[in-house]
């Protein structure tokens, strides 16, 4: 899944403007790159991904996902609230319970794209290392 690609040399003359131009066209606006980097701090904690790992097998209330991973309830919820404010999870409600998923949205399939590749990669490695 490399890109690459024979840029040209660099020389005297830094870049050429079309060249330069083309590329800007493609660099995101300060608040989308903004944006961006808020997921990926959210991203960034361990605690949250092994709660979106679980997640990304089957809807869980704060209790479960609090009990499988050994973790405080009020915890667990803290790490939840943020990835709701990120749009990475959102919740249900059943009476008392409150059920949450990986959301739908652009940023819950990022999360649960590279959750997928974080677990087959580990899987990989596993079996390597069993060989």
């Amino acid at each position: 899944m490399d890109h690459y690609k024979e840029a040209p040399i660099c020389i005297d003359v830094h870049g050429d403007p079309e060249r330069i131009h083309t590329i800007l066209e493609s660099v995101p606006s300060e608040e989308s790159a903004l944006e961006a980097a808020e997921l990926f701090s959210q991203l960034s904690s361990p605690a949250r991904i092994r709660l979106l790992s679980m997640l990304a097998t089957d809807d869980l209330c704060v209790g479960e996902l609090s009990e499988a991973l050994g973790m405080s309830q009020p915890s667990v919820s803290h790490h939840l609230r943020l990835l709701r404010q990120s749009g990475v999870v959102k919740y249900r409600k059943y009476g008392k319970h409150v059920i949450y998923y990986i959301s739908d949205t652009t940023a819950g399939n990022l999360a649960r794209h590279i959750l997928k590749d974080i677990l087959i990669t580990t899987e990989e490695n596993a079996d390597d290392e069993e060989e």
